[in-house]
This record gives C-alpha cells, structure tokens and sequence, in this order.
C-alpha cells in the first residue's frame, strides 16, 4: 500500500535525478536544493523512525 510517506520519497526522488542531469538549476542552487532536500527527507525519516514509530520493517 503506498502511504505519503511512500509518495513524498518517490517524488523527491524524481525531483533529485530531474534537476541533476538537466540544466534546470545553476550548479549553486543545485547544491543548495540537494543539501535543503536532504537534511528535510532526513528529519522525515527520523520522525517515523523514532517519534511515530511507524515503519514499514520493523527489526
């Protein structure tokens, strides 16, 4: 079952593998846009991971 969470990855990720093989962005804010959609995919994951416990494999 796909969840937001699920959609927010995949469409960050086409976003990302867009803008690094196309001329979209200058190479500054192409370093800007990785770093911003990095630290905030990062703190998603680390919100379901150990706020809301909800992941799809659990160990």
């Amino acid at each position: 079952m796909m969840t937001t969470f699920h959609v927010i990855h995949i469409v960050v990720g086409l976003w990302l593998a867009l803008v690094n093989v196309t001329n979209i962005l200058t190479d500054t804010t192409l370093a800007w846009n990785n770093l911003i959609l990095g630290l905030v995919v990062a703190a998603y994951n680390l919100y379901y991971l150990f706020a809301r416990r909800n992941v799809d494999v659990q160990s």
